[in-house]
C-alpha cells in the first residue's frame, strides 16, 4: 500500500444525512452525521470517529470508507463528535462517553447488531476510552488510524516552555479561568482543555503514551487493527515501534498492525486502498464474531 497524491474531482454518494441526541452536562445536543446503509438489512455498522478539529465529511479518508464500506456488506456512519471542528477548544474529553453513547444508540434503532469503531488521530483515544470503559457487547473490533501519543507531541513542541504553560494552565484553572486561550500550540485549547493532553495522569493523555502504562488499551480485549503511516508526522517516537508497544501490551484475542509505507498522518493519497483494506479486516472479524 503506498502513498501518492491523486487529483481531486467532484464526489458524491447516496446516503442520508442524520442527527442524533446525545446527553449533555444540562441537556442533550444533536450531533450531526452521514449514514449509508448496506444492501442487506441489520448488516454490521462502521461508525468513523473523527479526530481534534475535523467534521463528519472533511477528508478524502472519511469519503473513502463512505464509499467502501457498504460495497463490502458494511453500513457506515461517519458523524461530528463534539469535538468537531471549534468544538475541540474547549471540549471536555469525558464527554465522548456521551457521544459514542448516542452513536450506539443510533445504530441499536436501525437495527445494527454488531459495531466496528473505526477512529482517526483523537478519535482513537476516544473510541478505546469509551470501549475500555463501556465494554460494550456489540462492538466487533476496533480500528486504530494514527494512534499519536498527543502528551508527547505537546512536550516535544513546548520543549522548555512545556512546564511553563502547563502551571499556568493550572493555575488558570484553579482560579476558575478555564476557558483562558494557551497559545503557541497545533491547535487552539484552553487551559482546561490544554491539561486534558498535557497532564499524563487525565484520561486523554494517558490513553496513548507510549512510555506509560498504556491502561485503557490494555482494557481492550475485542480484535484491534492499529494502522500508522511510515511518514507519520506526529510521531515522537518511529511509528514502528509504537505499533510494535501496542503489539506487546495488548490484550486483544486477535491484534493486528499495519504499517503503511509513505503515508502521512492523514494517510493521503492511500485513503481508498486503506479504507478498503481496513473493510475488508471488519468484514472478517464480524463473520468470525
Amino acid at each position: 500500500m503506498q502513498g501518492n497524491q491523486q487529483t481531486p474531482g467532484d464526489w458524491a454518494v447516496d446516503g442520508s444525512l442524520v442527527a442524533f441526541p446525545a446527553a449533555g452536562r444540562r441537556k442533550p445536543r444533536m450531533l450531526d452525521g452521514f449514514y449509508r446503509p448496506a444492501p442487506r438489512r441489520n448488516a454490521p455498522l462502521l461508525v468513523f470517529v473523527h479526530g481534534m478539529g475535523s467534521n463528519f465529511y472533511r477528508s478524502r479518508l472519511k469519503k473513502a470508507f463512505l464509499e467502501a464500506a457498504p460495497a463490502l456488506g458494511l453500513a457506515v456512519l461517519s458523524f461530528n463528535n463534539r469535538g468537531a471542528e471549534g468544538g475541540t477548544e474547549d471540549e471536555p474529553f469525558r464527554t465522548c462517553l456521551f457521544d459514542l453513547d448516542a452513536a450506539t444508540e443510533f445504530a441499536r434503532r436501525g437495527g445494527h447488531r454488531q459495531l466496528l469503531f473505526v477512529g482517526h488521530s483523537t478519535g482513537c483515544q476516544k473510541i478505546v476510552y469509551w470501549q475500555a470503559r463501556r465494554r460494550h457487547p456489540a462492538v466487533a473490533g476496533l480500528v486504530l488510524l494514527a494512534p499519536a501519543d498527543d502528551h508527547a507531541i505537546i512536550r516535544r513542541d513546548l520543549g522548555r516552555r512545556f512546564e511553563m504553560k502547563t502551571a499556568w494552565a493550572r493555575k488558570m484553572v484553579a482560579a476558575g479561568r478555564g476557558e483562558a486561550p494557551v497559545t503557541g500550540l497545533y491547535q487552539r485549547f484552553t487551559a482546561a482543555r490544554f491539561l486534558s493532553v498535557a497532564d499524563p495522569r487525565r484520561a486523554e493523555a494517558s490513553v496513548f503514551r507510549y512510555d506509560g502504562a498504556l491502561t485503557q488499551f490494555r482494557r481492550i480485549t475485542c480484535p484491534v487493527l492499529a494502522v500508522f503511516g511510515e511518514q507519520e508526522e506526529f510521531a515522537v517516537i518511529p511509528p514502528a515501534d509504537m505499533l510494535a508497544i501496542l503489539r506487546r501490551k495488548t490484550s486483544s484475542r486477535d491484534f493486528d498492525d499495519w504499517l503503511i509505507p509513505g503515508a502521512d498522518h492523514g494517510f493521503h493519497g492511500a485513503e481508498a486502498e486503506l479504507a478498503l483494506a481496513v473493510c475488508q479486516w471488519g468484514r472478517e472479524i464480524v463473520r468470525c464474531g
